[in-house]
């Protein structure tokens, strides 16, 4: 037999209700006012949504990683393509991605210009997509031409597919620079390809990673592209991967440098600075003051005085004299009592 709720029990789920989403399951139990002091409890968490049917498939420091690889690949192949084409070419990473592969063809719109690239030594393959229209402006750069971007992408001839596999060519070696520190790897291009759906590196569903990059070349806008088999990137990035990266990251200092990083750090001028004592005056007793006025300290003579570097309390001091200066004993440095040294003023 169903429970009759009493008043106190309807208004207790209204509550819950207003608080959560309309379609959002309610747990109905005999002690609602506990199911409501736990829900309030946890109000304030953080709810982040998971996806069981594609759990995510790298940890916080491997996306790290692939964050820090595919930037170092912009920067250096920005560097060379602002070389080849004489302009200014600005090469930012946009996004990096896991999707299944059958999202990633779906989302590639033809005429597209794909360079399928062979991993060497792993058995897999990428794809290196970019945008027709920057293979027209970069094929006529580098004939000398002034580099038109047309508004609308067209299917690239043979001859422009061979001219830009040189730059290809280039930026897998760029790209194999940047995995250096976390893997070994080549990639030599196998095929090309204008449409995405004649590419069949995976099965539909198989999880791919794709590293989006945004290209900014004399205020238009285009884009780069890398698809990556998970399986690749799982032997990548797999134990020893990360060792290597993590043993890169540290970069042993030689005795020779060490020693110039001292010399330098020991030659370096910092502000010391020693406070005698402060005052709170009035803006009325301010104005007042005249010559010969005494203005009382709240420091006693017989106190140490504070002396600062920059801003920071480093020192306790007391006042006297070396030779003809007027000097400062420190007495106290970072909690060691009872210093000799001096320092004039």
């Amino acid at each position: 037999m169903a429970k009759v709720l009493d008043q106190s029990e309807i208004d207790a789920l209204l509550r819950v209700r207003s608080m959560i989403d309309e379609e959002a399951p309610l747990l109905l139990d005999d002690n609602l006012s506990t199911q409501l002091e736990a829900f309030e409890a946890g109000g304030e968490a953080q709810v982040t949504a998971y996806n069981f049917k594609r759990p995510r498939l790298f940890s916080q420091d491997q996306t790290r990683v692939l964050h820090y690889i595919h930037e170092s690949f912009a920067r250096d192949l920005s560097v060379y393509l602002s070389a080849q084409l004489r302009t200014m070419v600005e090469i930012t990473l946009s996004a990096v991605d896991q999707v299944l592969y059958s999202e990633y063809v779906a989302s590639s719109v033809s005429p597209s210009a794909l360079y399928i690239g062979k991993a060497e030594g792993f058995g897999h393959q990428i794809i290196f997509e970019i945008d027709p229209r920057l293979v027209v402006y970069t094929v006529e750069k580098l004939f000398g031409g002034q580099g038109l971007f047309k508004e609308e992408p067209h299917k690239v001839s043979q001859i422009e597919q061979r001219i830009m596999s040189r730059v290809v060519r280039r930026a897998f070696d760029e790209l194999e620079s940047a995995w250096e520190q976390a893997s070994e790897i080549k990639f030599h291009e196998t095929a090309f390809e204008f449409n995405a759906d004649f590419v069949q590196i995976l099965p539909s569903m198989e999880p791919v990673l794709v590293g989006t990059f945004d290209i900014q070349v004399q205020g238009h806008r285009s884009f780069v592209n890398i698809c990556y088999p998970y399986l690749l990137l799982e032997k990548l990035l797999g134990h020893t991967g990360m060792e290597r990266w993590l043993s890169s990251t540290v970069t042993s200092v030689t005795p020779e440098v060490r020693t110039r990083y001292e010399h330098t750090l020991r030659s370096m001028s910092v502000e010391l600075r020693a406070e005698l004592g402060r005052a709170r005056l009035s803006l009325k007793d301010l104005s007042d003051l005249q010559q010969g006025d005494v203005i009382p300290l709240r420091h006693r003579v017989d106190e140490p005085i504070q002396v600062f570097i920059d801003q920071q309390e480093k020192f306790k001091a007391t006042t006297g004299r070396a030779g003809n200066q007027r000097a400062l004993r420190i007495l106290d440095i970072s909690g060691l009592s009872s210093s000799s040294d001096s320092l004039p003023l």
